[in-house]
This record gives C-alpha cells, sequence and structure tokens, in this order.
C-alpha cells in the first residue's frame, strides 16, 4: 500500500510527507530516491512528542480557524475567514452517534461550506461519506453505487435531468397515440425516478434559482423522497429551508429602485435581502474593499438576492428569491433584465442543452445561443429529412421551430416581450470552461 501513495507523487507533486502507522519496510527508501518524499513511523513521531513537550496554545473565539470559498459564479472566487465561534456554531453542541447508517456522497469542492459541514456533520453523527471521482459525467452511477441518504445539488443538475425527461417526453409524444401519451409519461417518470437510489429520502436543491417547473418535475417524478429547498451563503451559513427563515436569524429587506424592486411593491415588498446569523464571517482575506462593500455598520451581510418577502395571514414569513442585483443587464429602452432568471425557465425546451441569454444597450429585447439536445435534434432532422449538414449550419426549419418554441415557453410563463429572444444563435458545441 506505501509503494502505491508514493506512485501518486507524479499525480500529486507537493506530495511532501507520508506516515505510516506500521513500521517502515527497509526497501522503501529505493522506492522514494528522486520523489522528495519523506516515511515517517508513527511510532518515532509519538517518541519525538513525548520528548518534546510543548505548552498548550490556546484560542480565542475570535480567531481564524479555517477559510471557505466563495463559488465564484459572479465573479472571482473569495476567500471568507471564518472563525472558532462561528465554526462552533455551524453545529450542535452535543453530537451523539444518532445517526450510524447515515451515508453522505461527497463530490463538490471541500473548499466550500457546503460539502464539508456536512461531511464534518456526518462524522460526527457516526454516519459514512463515499468520495466521488471527481468526473462529472460519472457523477449519477456514482451516486447509484453510493447509495447516499440524502442528495443536495444545484439546479444545473436538476436541470440537466428535466432537460433529459423533457426530450424524450416530446420524442414519446410526437410518435404516440393521444390516448396513450398519459401512460407513456408515468412510465417515463417511473425510468426516471430510478436515477434517486431508494435509501435516498431528502433531495435539495439550492445555491441558484430553481424554476417551478423544474421543482414540480421533481415532486411528480422522485416520489420516495421529499423535495426542499435550501438558501445557504459561504459568509454566514443557512439562511432559509423551504422558503422559510432559520429561527435565530435577523433580516430586513432594502429598495434596489433601478431594478424596479421597493418595500412598496404590491402585493408584496420586494428588495435585497440583508442578514445577520450566528455563523458571520469575519471578513474577505485580503480584500478589505469587498469586506466593506458586503457588511454594514450594524454588522448585516448584503446577501446580492433580490426577495420577495411574503407575511401571509396566518403564517410565518418566508421568502422566495426571484432576482440577483449584480445579475442584470439594461436594454435600449431601459428594462432591465435577469439572464439567469430567463435562462431558468428556456430551459424548459426539448430543443434546449444549454442556453446563454445576452443583452446590451443597443438591443431593445434579449438574444440567446443555443445548445442543442442532441437526441431531439436528430429525431427532428430525421423528421424533416434534413442532413447533419443542415443541422450545423443552423436550417432554417430547425433555427425557426427553436424560436417558436421559446416563445411558447414566454407565453406560458408571461414574460415581458424585451425577455423574448429575437435572435438567436446556434451551436452544437457544448459550454465549458475552457471554452
Amino acid at each position: 500500500m506505501l509503494e502505491r501513495f508514493i506512485a501518486l507523487h507524479s499525480q500529486c507533486p507537493t506530495l511532501r510527507h507520508l506516515v505510516c502507522m506500521d513500521p517502515i519496510p527497509n526497501l522503501i527508501s529505493q522506492v522514494t530516491e528522486g520523489n522528495d518524499i519523506c516515511i515517517h513511523y508513527m511510532g518515532d513521531i509519538e517518541k519525538y512528542g513525548a520528548a518534546n513537550q510543548y505548552s498548550y496554545v490556546s484560542t480565542k473565539h475570535e480567531d481564524c480557524l479555517t477559510i471557505l470559498y466563495t463559488s465564484g459564479s459572479s465573479g472571482f472566487p473569495k476567500g471568507a475567514i471564518i472563525s472558532q465561534n462561528t465554526f462552533r456554531a455551524s453545529f450542535p453542541r452535543r453530537c451523539p452517534s444518532s445517526a450510524p447508517d447515515y451515508i453522505h456522497f461527497s463530490y463538490r469542492p471541500l473548499a466550500w461550506a457546503a460539502d464539508r459541514d456536512a461531511i464534518i456533520a456526518t462524522f460526527l453523527h457516526g454516519g459514512r461519506t463515499g468520495f466521488s471521482t471527481g468526473d462529472p459525467s460519472r457523477l449519477m452511477k456514482e451516486l447509484a453505487l453510493v447509495r447516499p441518504s440524502d442528495f443536495p445539488a444545484a439546479p444545473a443538475i436538476w436541470n440537466k435531468l428535466y432537460t433529459e425527461y423533457t426530450t424524450a417526453l416530446a420524442l414519446i409524444s410526437a410518435n404516440s397515440p393521444p390516448d396513450t401519451i398519459a401512460s407513456e409519461e408515468q412510465r417515463l417518470l417511473q425510468q426516471f425516478s430510478k436515477l434517486i437510489p431508494n435509501r435516498c429520502k431528502i433531495i435539495t436543491t439550492g445555491g441558484a434559482l430553481t424554476s417551478s417547473a423544474v421543482l414540480d418535475f421533481m415532486k411528480r417524478c422522485f416520489t420516495h423522497c421529499s423535495v426542499n429547498e435550501s438558501y445557504g451563503i459561504t459568509e454566514c451559513g443557512s439562511v432559509a429551508y423551504n422558503n422559510q427563515f432559520d429561527y435565530d436569524l435577523q433580516y430586513r429587506l432594502e429598495s434596489v429602485v433601478d431594478m424596479g424592486y421597493t418595500l412598496d411593491d404590491k402585493p408584496y415588498p420586494r428588495g435585497e435581502l440583508l442578514v445577520k446569523t450566528n455563523q458571520m464571517f469575519s471578513g474577505y482575506i485580503n480584500n478589505p474593499d469587498e469586506t466593506h462593500a458586503a457588511i454594514t455598520e450594524d454588522g448585516f451581510f448584503r446577501t446580492g438576492d433580490i426577495v420577495e418577502l411574503r407575511t401571509d395571514q396566518g403564517s410565518l414569513p418566508h421568502i422566495r428569491v426571484i432576482d440577483r442585483k449584480k445579475n442584470f443587464f439594461k436594454l435600449s429602452q431601459g428594462q432591465f433584465v435577469s439572464p439567469e432568471y430567463l435562462q431558468t425557465i428556456y430551459i424548459q425546451s426539448p430543443f434546449v442543452e444549454q442556453i446563454y441569454i445576452h443583452g446590451d444597450l443597443l438591443s431593445d429585447s434579449v438574444s440567446a445561443v443555443i445548445v442543442p439536445n442532441q437526441q431531439y435534434a436528430q429525431a427532428f432532422a430525421f423528421q424533416h429529412n434534413l442532413t447533419l449538414l443542415d443541422m450545423n449550419n443552423s436550417h432554417p426549419l430547425f433555427h425557426q421551430a427553436i424560436l417558436q418554441d421559446l416563445q411558447t415557453i414566454a407565453r406560458k410563463e408571461s414574460l415581458r416581450k424585451h425577455e423574448i429572444p429575437s435572435h438567436i444563435i446556434i451551436d452544437f458545441q457544448a459550454f465549458t470552461p475552457e471554452n
């Protein structure tokens, strides 16, 4: 086993030290030659520690314990300084081994708060964690192997499943008698439900806007699971669960007049959400300007999220995230547009695998760059006797079909005229971080 770890040095050049629990074999020094790796026997480390006693170093509540990074979805990732006090507030004071059968599936970066906190909580309660290989294309296969107790995921993953479902349903509907479509849809839902293992009883979406169509699909498809919406922020921990505020959270709204959101809006006040929790970060490392911009004088964190505050009679206050303060652009007529919001709506089209919404001050409506769904595009080409060259060159028939489908979805969702793409670009090359 030790030789295998040494061999990993070529893949992990920063690896410098290995600690072996058993006595180190004499021949192992030959294996490490030229690798710049030091092998330490745990017994020797214990002897050294016994002979060289150090005084206990106490920590203060405000001392930095760790640094968690934001996702960078709205810019370059920032390092949030997490103090001893803040970190401890993330977990209950007593953690009995009450859930030894609980299994967590770790597939997100451990530099982020969500997965790191989940792993610590799992171990504190006596559970187990299975780790992904890090290959996104194997995610669902690895999910089936680990069979976790719950599965939290970003909307991008649920959007992907929903797109595959709508594409498959559209293909079935085009080739089935009308009176069989309902039963075929149920069969398709049962087929997709198997993607989430039976041991998984809770699925969660969070981290960005999730469309109502995707949420409805999740509830109809994964009936063996409780479907939930989570709202948490790296800088201040958990904010809301299923749109209801955490019990110990302080909050307020501020109008964002430029975007048309005010506290006087009817039927519900709307504005940027500011919060204060017992899990507040201490600031961004080496970034005082961003820290000053993010925290108010009275200690509230500016989330950048535009929310609708609902206080229906007889119910606790709850929120619905409707926009991002930084994620918008202005069109020629002065209208503000949220591209992320529109993308979550237009992804419903079976034609669409990926979509990017664009706009600028010279345009009176948005434009879209679309990566078509390969399977649905092939079926469309076969049905209309088009060649692969026709499709790659954005044949007018294919182009118009996509545009009409987007317009149909826009009318269904009551979008405004300037939020409907007047021009689309079709490219079969998928969006990647590299391009």
